[in-house]
């Protein structure tokens, strides 16, 4: 029995999708994994090309799924103990000297296993390298761990995880989120790899394709747009620190989360001491960014000692954002103390 699923929401065409598709399939031949794609993209050539093409592979096919829940569909087709996601225009390699990772005997305190990452385009190939285990014993080792090694990559997002806890966490943020916006990539991982350590697989090559993002004024665009499309200000990548904040704490305090009562409040105080304390700084580096508001909360923030009080600090700050966003949190907090999951 497989151990392994790689999961890929698929929106393109058959022309453009089709290397991913074809790469990820031999992948799972070679590895004894299987492959689920849900398409939504209403490709009919695309749909008979790949479906029945192979045992291994999974075709779900609704063109009414909108992008978040077209991307559930895929990790939710899945149904072996582990789970890859997987863009429609990445590309996944394998070393065929190196054996098949062994799943079945991962430690329990490991929620996942990383892949040597392959940051790419088309024009320059690849244009760096990431290949690391997250090792840490503590909560706050691990997020320390992750936030040096990233150093502003977030590839890693496409990393091996337990089916249940990344499916359960994606859920949590899909049903009560206050925004549900496409920037909270970066405090899923996270908070991912607060959960647990990441081995890593010498044998599998994640190929990440940069192309959308190598262009300065096209990323600055991007992001914008992921604030606007969720009824946040254009200028809310100055609170990014804040949000990404807000989201890892209510992560990590989850019920999901599966953390012991001290790992929970050892990653609520890392979070306030690497996470909530560069906002401040922010505030205190750039005060004509913020307003009067906003800086007075930052220096009833810089006084509290309690990472209780720096989270209720930053709730009252999310209203500065948008009007009701404090209330919004709260309501996705006692949410998240409260889910049990799904999966």
């Amino acid at each position: 029995m497989p151990h392994l699923s790689i999961c890929m929401p698929s929106n393109r065409p058959l022309a453009t999708s089709h290397r991913a598709i074809e790469t990820a399939l031999a992948y799972c031949e070679a590895k004894d994994a299987l492959l689920v794609v849900s398409d939504n993209s209403g490709d009919a050539e695309k749909r008979a090309y790949w479906q029945g093409r192979s045992p291994r592979l999974t075709y779900i096919v609704d063109p009414t799924l909108d992008g978040t829940r077209n991307f559930l569909a895929a990790m939710h087709g899945s149904r072996t103990p582990f789970l890859m996601p997987m863009g429609d225009d990445d590309e996944l390699a394998f070393d065929p000297a190196v054996p098949a990772f062994d799943f079945a005997s991962l430690p329990a305190d490991h929620v996942g296993v990383r892949p040597i990452t392959e940051v790419w385009t088309e024009a320059k190939g690849v244009l760096r390298v990431k290949n690391y285990a997250i090792a840490g014993e503590k909560p706050s080792d691990r997020i320390l761990e992750y936030l040096g090694l990233a150093g502003g990559d977030n590839s890693a997002f496409y990393s091996i995880f337990r089916r249940n806890q990344y499916i359960n966490l994606m859920e949590l943020f899909s049903r009560h989120h206050p925004t549900r916006g496409a920037y909270c990539d970066w405090s899923q991982l996270g908070s991912l790899f607060a959960y647990g350590k990441m081995a890593r697989d010498a044998g599998t090559t994640f190929r990440y394709n940069f192309e959308g993002w190598k262009n300065k004024t096209i990323v600055d665009q991007k992001i914008v747009d992921s604030y606007l499309a969720v009824g946040l200000p254009a200028d809310s990548q100055k609170y990014h620190v804040l949000l990404l904040y807000l989201d890892m704490f209510v992560f990590v305090s989850a019920r999901i989360a599966g953390l012991t009562p001290e790992g929970m409040a050892n990653a609520t105080a890392a979070l306030s001491g690497m996470v909530f304390s560069i906002f401040l700084k922010e505030i205190a580096e750039r005060p004509k960014n913020h307003t009067d508001t906003m800086r007075y909360l930052a220096e009833l923030a810089a006084a509290e000692p309690d990472p209780i009080g720096h989270f209720q600090i930053a709730l009252v700050m999310a209203n500065q954002i948008r009007d009701g966003l404090k209330e919004d949190y709260i309501t996705y907090f006692k949410a998240a103390k409260t889910f049990e999951g799904i999966a």
